[in-house]
């Protein structure tokens, strides 16, 4: 059946759009994927101008916000209309007449404001938004493509009953793909600090921002929040991204309920989990030398100390202060009976010098710059428990020394713990 909505009409270039609201449940279904398209499968790789859908990110991330967040809200959906022939716009200045009351100032505006009729036969084609668009359909259904429930998510009829912003344009397939191609190449991706910032259904990310807010454990302004490094002349004594994986290894290290799941955790389990998490974060920080030293004087006058041991130490560069707190996460697990002060006295005992020749190739190369990737500093960990004391499985000793040595590893052996 014929449908009649209002919309606007706008001309971008030499392309005429569209710009009106539909109920999410009659959008999806009109919408057709690109993939799903007649044809998809030979088309070569210059004509396949839509990316694949991530189905497992819409699944875990975007279809469960649409369901469960009361506050959900999408930007506009750029949608290609196909069997469009039919398509009728009708504008305001057209069906009021020249005899209409509308005063001559605001006649030129009602040119581009009217009704815009579909047939019932158009099909939607998403070029920007079809990860919104498939998890609209995942949301309202509770159900993936394959009619299986998707876990931790109850279906949202009442989603189809909202309305989204979209674009519609006339179907033209070689446009399409130029205007998907510029819309998606030109778009900017959130750096992983901006994530973290905005980020409120990670509970780790939120976690780590109240942990660096007013009264947390370290001042925000010592803490980087626009890079994952620290050049020689920073003040900070950590970044964001850091703190928030120390953090994450202090939750999982705690064996709280939800660890690992910072996704799927409620604001009441994070908040209980809050406390016992900022009790660590203040005895590391207050129990390590280094660490004590570097925030005894948070203002100016203490920069000149952080750049010092950021200079000297593997402890003022964030890949050590990572390492650290996951190996006393680590000790804590295999020192059984061990309590955390003789933890951190350990810890203290450990040369954290960047010059000593001990941490190559194992968070420092020889050249004197320091390791990189989540390879070195799950390795590192283990190497720092090691040297705390921490009993290391006859596996992990030889991938430590492999790690550190080479192919020539099963000739060495690690140093000898500190304690």
């Amino acid at each position: 059946m014929p449908t009649t909505i209002p919309a606007m009409r706008g001309q971008f270039g030499t392309t005429e759009y569209f710009l009106t609201t539909m109920y999410i449940g009659e959008l999806i279904q009109k919408v057709q994927f690109a993939s799903e398209l007649d044809g998809w499968e030979e088309l070569n790789v210059e004509d396949k101008y839509q990316r694949e859908i991530s189905l497992k990110r819409v699944r875990d991330s975007i279809a469960p916000y649409f369901a469960k967040d009361e506050d959900r809200f999408s930007g506009s959906l750029v949608l290609a209309v196909r069997n469009n022939e039919d398509m009728v716009f009708e504008d305001l200045d057209g069906m009021i007449g020249k005899a209409s009351a509308i005063p001559q100032l605001y006649r030129s505006s009602t040119r581009d404001i009217g009704f815009l009729t579909l047939q019932g036969t158009e099909v939607l084609i998403p070029l920007d938004g079809q990860h919104r668009a498939k998890a609209f359909k995942y949301a309202i259904n509770g159900m993936d493509d394959n009619n299986r429930p998707i876990p931790n998510m109850r279906a949202n009829h009442d989603l189809a009953r909202d309305q989204v912003s979209v674009v519609l344009i006339r179907w033209d397939g070689k446009k399409a793909r130029y205007i998907f191609n510029k819309i998606n190449r030109n778009a900017k991706r959130t750096s992983a600090s901006d994530n973290l910032i905005t980020d409120d259904d990670d509970a780790m990310a939120v976690m780590a921002r109240e942990l660096i807010s007013g009264g947390g454990v370290i001042p925000a302004s010592l803490v980087n929040i626009n890079s994952n490094t620290l050049n020689s002349a920073a003040r900070e004594f950590t970044t964001l991204a850091t703190f928030y994986d120390a953090t994450c290894a202090i939750f999982i290290g705690l064996g709280i309920a939800g660890a690992g799941k910072a996704q799927e955790m409620t604001a009441e389990q994070r908040e209980a989990a809050t406390p016992d998490v900022r009790a660590i974060w203040e005895a590391i920080l207050r129990g390590i030398d280094l660490f004590r030293e570097a925030l005894e004087d948070i203002h100016e006058g203490g920069d000149a100390t952080r750049k010092r041991i950021r200079e000297e130490t593997l402890l003022g560069k964030p890949i050590g202060q990572l390492s650290l707190v996951r190996a006393f996460m680590f000790m804590r697990e295999r020192c059984i009976g061990v309590s955390d002060e003789e933890l951190y006295r350990r810890l203290n005992r450990i040369d954290w010098s960047a010059s000593n020749e001990m941490w190559h190739g194992v968070l420092m190369n020889p050249n004197g710059r320091v390791m990189a990737g989540k390879g070195t500093i799950n390795r590192a960990h283990e190497f720092i428990g090691h040297l705390g004391g921490a009993e290391l499985t006859t596996e992990e000793t030889e991938r430590l020394l492999e790690h550190i040595y080479g192919d020539g590893w099963d000739d060495q052996k690690l140093r000898d713990p500190v304690t």
